[in-house]
This record gives C-alpha cells, sequence and structure tokens, in this order.
C-alpha cells in the first residue's frame, strides 16, 4: 500500500512494478522471490512474485510539517486545513524539500494475478504481522488467508512459491497454535520446525561445528542437511547447551544415539552398535573411533551416563533373546 503523507507519490504500474526508495520504512526487507500483495487504500489490487529489483540514485521532494519539521503528514478530503501531521498541526501546504535517495523498481509482471474478489482488505490487514499505519511495505503472514486463493491457479502457485521459500529460521519464529491440516504454508513451517528441533539450536550447532568441522564424528557426511547437533545429557533433564555436552551426528545416527541403540565407550572413544544393526548396513561403524578433530573431546562423565544406558538396552536384548 502506498501512503502519500510524507513524499510527493511515484509513477507505478502496479500490474507490474512497484518502485520505491530509502526513505521508505522496511525498504531493505524486500527481495528478489518474494510473494506480494498490492493493494490500495480502498480495495486489494492484485498479488505477484518478484522477479528483479533495479536499484539506482535519485532525489526525491519529502514533505514537511511547517510547524513541528515531522514527516508524518496526511493530505485530509474532507476537512479544513487540508494537511495535519501526526502531532495533530494541521496547515495548508507542507514544507518541501529535495533529498537524494536510492531508489528501488521491484518488477513482477509475468507473475503478476488481479486479487480474489474474496479477499478483503480487512483480511490482509489482519495478516500483517507488525501493524503500523505510517508504513506501506508492512510484512505479511500469507498463511493467514492462504485459503482464499485456493481456486485460483496462478495465485495457488505463488502460495506454493511462499512455502518453499521459507527457511528454517523463519519457520521457527513464526509459530501457531492454529490446527490448519490444509495449509500447504503451515505444513512447511511445521516440518521445518521439527528439521530445527532436530539440528539443534543454533548456537549451540554452531560452537560444536567450530569444535569438531562440519562433518558427522561418526561416519564423516559432510552434507549439511543431515548433520544434527546431539545432545549427550539430554537437554531436557540438564539445560546444557555446552560444546562438551553435544555431539555433530548424522541424522539417522542422531535417532539411534538417543534410543541406546549406539553408544560411545567412554574408556577408548570407539563406537559400539547393539548387535541387531550389525546386519543392517551400519557394521563398519563398530569399533570405528569417534572424530574430535585433535580435541578432548566431548564430556566422558555424559558418554559414561549413555554408556550406561546402552549397556542397560543390551542387557534387556539378551534376556529376551535367552527367554
Amino acid at each position: 500500500m502506498r501512503q502519500y503523507g510524507g513524499n510527493a507519490g511515484y509513477e507505478d504500474d502496479p500490474s507490474a512494478v512497484y518502485r520505491y526508495d530509502s526513505n521508505v520504512s522496511n525498504y531493505r526487507q524486500v527481495s528478489e522471490g518474494d510473494v506480494i500483495v498490492l493493494r490500495s487504500r480502498i480495495k486489494i489490487l492484485g498479488i505477484a512474485r518478484i522477479e528483479e529489483i533495479l536499484t539506482g540514485e535519485g532525489e526525491k521532494q519529502r514533505l514537511r510539517c511547517p510547524v513541528c519539521g515531522i514527516s508524518q503528514i496526511k493530505e485530509r478530503v474532507t476537512m479544513q486545513p487540508r494537511w495535519a501531521c501526526r502531532d495533530h498541526h494541521a496547515f495548508d501546504a507542507p514544507k518541501r524539500e529535495t533529498v537524494s535517495v536510492k531508489t528501488f523498481e521491484a518488477h513482477y509482471g509475468g507473475t503478476f494475478r488481479p486479487a480474489p474478489r474474496a479477499l478483503t482488505l480487512q483480511q490482509v490487514n489482519d495478516a500483517v504481522m507488525r501493524p503500523s499505519d505510517q508504513m506501506s511495505i508492512k510484512e505479511l503472514d500469507l498463511a493467514k488467508f492462504e485459503e482464499v486463493l485456493w481456486d485460483d491457479i496462478g495465485c495457488h502457485r505463488l502460495v506454493v512459491d511462499y512455502a518453499d521459500a521459507i527457511v528454517p529460521d523463519t519457520a521457527a519464529q513464526i509459530a501457531t497454535d492454529v490446527d490448519m491440516p490444509r495449509s500447504i504454508i503451515e505444513a512447511r513451517r511445521r516440518v521445518l520446525r521439527e528439521v530445527n528441533l532436530r539440528r539443534g539450536q543454533p548456537q549451540f550447532r554452531n560452537r560444536l561445528i567450530l569444535r569438531y568441522g562440519n562433518a558427522c564424528q561418526i561416519s564423516r557426511c559432510a552434507f549439511p542437511g543431515l548433520v544434527e547437533a546431539a545432545h549427550i545429557a539430554p537437554y531436557a533433564r540438564t539445560s546444557e547447551n555446552g560444546v562438551h555436552n553435544g555431539l555433530l551426528l548424522r541424522s539417522d545416527l542422531h535417532t539411534l544415539f538417543d534410543l541406546g541403540l549406539l553408544a560411545i565407550n567412554p574408556a577408548t572413544m570407539t563406537i559400539s552398535l547393539h548387535p541387531a544393526l550389525l546386519g543392517m548396513g551400519y557394521g563398519s561403524f563398530e569399533g570405528a573411533p569417534l572424530f574430535t578433530n585433535g580435541t578432548s573431546g566431548p564430556d566422558h562423565a555424559a558418554l559414561a551416563e549413555r554408556w550406561e544406558f546402552f549397556n542397560s538396552r543390551l542387557s534387556h536384548a539378551e534376556e529376551e533373546v535367552a527367554v
């Protein structure tokens, strides 16, 4: 939405290009690939995905209150004097000044779709994440009105694009308890929140990577999406996020470690496996040394506690076989 109070306006083609500059709040938050909703004061104009942003330098006319000098002013349609500022000073004409700015043109003509008739201004307003009347660029949670877009093939494609662009850190920040089983966006967020939980808190994971390198300490798998930060002593019990309480493990090995089917012998710092895993493609890890990157490795007391848990699992398995 475009607010004209503090500036002299822009020449836009709402179906193809959106122009703004470095004096516009949130201008840094607009990126290529973003899905946007364009609106006027009275209606929704359309939905699109930004294909390209062109940057430049320019000048713009800035309008200010002649009494207090602030730029938060609005032109009034039915009242006199014609203008008023945020601090309730009324005046016939604003003070004008020319300022240098960085200019931006967001182009999206190839993806623009007219808004579905069912989409209302109220729905879009309710989806604003940090409401402010003075901002022309506002961050939306598209999931709030996703269902309204489903029946239009082009808009549905934009919903999918929006969901695909969600990254794990963002998904962790936008959490909702609302049950939305049909929501593409919410389904994506839930998956990524699970990924976040499995990977471990970013600070904890990054500390482990600095200590051991960006690879599994057992398999040496270095694919980032599969390497997770594993707590040795469970975090839920200890709240311990120190580097000595962690391991970098491939996702499947992390699961086996948590289940007590894989452990590290604290005396030899080698890997031990539950016998059931030996014929399941994990046999090469039996007896392999834990990679510690020349450091003292993880806390031996925490490993010893896990080792006891592992041996208790072995004892139960042997008892079941004996029976």
